[in-house]
C-alpha cells in the first residue's frame, strides 16, 4: 500500500496542528503538508500530484477562498477527497459545497468529525 499523502489549508496554526495531530494518531504513516492559504496551496501543488485528502478552511488570507481552490481541485485531483472545514456556517457556503461534491464539516475541529474521513481512504 502506498502512503498517503493529506494537505491541511487554514490560516489558523492552532486548526492546522490539531487537524494533523488527528490524522497522525489514526494514520502514523501518511505524509502530512500545510498551508497558510490558499494561494499558499496553489504553489506548492505541482510539486504534489498524489495528495489523497485536502483539508481547506473557508476564509483566509488571499486572492482565494476554500471553495475556489477546491473548485479547481476538483478537476486537477479528481480521485482525492476534498473537505471544507469552517466556522463560516452560511447557507451559501454549505449548498456551494455541496454543489461542488465536497464535504462541510463545521468548526470546531474534533475527532469525532475528521476520522470518518480519514477512515474511508
Amino acid at each position: 500500500m502506498s502512503q498517503k499523502k493529506a494537505l491541511i489549508v487554514d490560516d489558523s496554526t492552532v486548526t492546522r496542528l490539531m487537524i494533523r495531530k488527528i490524522i497522525s494518531e489514526k494514520r502514523p504513516n501518511w505524509e502530512i503538508l500545510e498551508a497558510e492559504s490558499a494561494d499558499q496551496a496553489k504553489s506548492i501543488l505541482p510539486e504534489h500530484p498524489d495528495i489523497d485528502l485536502f483539508s481547506l478552511d473557508q476564509n483566509m488570507p488571499g486572492s482565494l477562498s476554500g471553495l475556489d481552490l477546491a473548485q479547481s481541485l476538483k478537476t486537477e485531483y479528481p480521485n482525492s477527497k476534498i473537505v471544507l472545514i469552517t466556522a463560516n456556517i452560511q447557507d451559501a457556503i454549505k449548498n456551494r459545497a455541496k454543489d461542488l461534491g465536497i464535504t462541510f464539516i463545521e468548526k470546531p475541529v474534533t475527532a469525532d468529525k475528521i476520522l470518518p474521513i480519514i477512515e474511508i481512504l
